[in-house]
């Protein structure tokens, strides 16, 4: 009997984790050794015009504009409307901690796209995982992480992750490549390490943004 208990729990643990990956693909994760098999031959890469934000602190809306724009090639948005909008609402505070946090940037968002998806990761691996499903679906990623990557005092910033590869020359370091709206620039980083993407996803400082994530789908 208490074998049988055991069991139909184990079964009931097992559905609950099909359902959840069937919602999310992306929540799968895979190790980083096959992600970089993959990218050896299969780089991703996608083609986000970068843009430079308006102001200081208005990364997060131009991290918006992106991705959205991305996605509606159609019908473009601009920051100002963004922030005009965002500041209106009081989503967007440009003069006070945090300025934007992680699920006002999804209430934005949704004003201009229906579908949005948003999420935490907690493991590196089910990190890969999401960023390579969202790619190969030809969606950025927009992430949360440190303005300085390896600076733990280092303020939160939303950037738009656009493609992963992998640096031969940097004995087959796996790179996620990405628009920073600070700079208005494309930059790659490694995904490991100090300086990595990761451990600056993982722990920036603003509130709920360890992990956090948010895909604009197209229409």
């Amino acid at each position: 009997m208490i074998l049988k208990k055991i069991f139909l729990a184990s079964l009931a643990m097992l559905s609950l984790i099909g359902i959840a990956a069937s919602m999310n693909p992306g929540a799968l994760p895979v190790s980083e050794e096959k992600t970089r098999t993959r990218l050896q031959e299969n780089p991703l890469q996608l083609r986000v015009d970068p843009l430079r934000q308006l102001l200081y602190t208005s990364c997060g809306e131009a991290a918006i504009t992106m991705a959205y724009n991305y996605a509606n090639l159609d019908s473009p948005i601009d920051e100002r409307e963004v922030i005009d909008f965002a500041r209106a609402q009081g989503y967007f505070t440009p003069q006070r901690l945090p300025f934007t946090s992680p699920e006002n940037m999804v209430e934005i968002a949704r004003n201009y796209a229906g579908g949005v998806r948003s999420g935490v990761v907690v493991h590196p691996n089910q990190g890969l995982a999401l960023l390579t499903y969202n790619l190969q679906e030809g969606e950025p990623v927009i992430i949360d992480v440190r303005a300085r990557l390896y600076d733990p005092d280092s303020p939160a910033h939303f950037i738009v992750v656009t493609g992963m590869s992998v640096d031969e020359e940097r004995g087959n370091a796996l790179m996620i490549h990405y628009n920073d709206p600070l700079t208005g620039t494309k930059e790659s980083a490694r995904w490991d390490g100090n300086e990595g993407i990761w451990n600056g996803w993982q722990n920036n400082p603003d509130p709920d943004g360890s992990g956090w994530w948010m895909v604009i789908p197209p229409p």
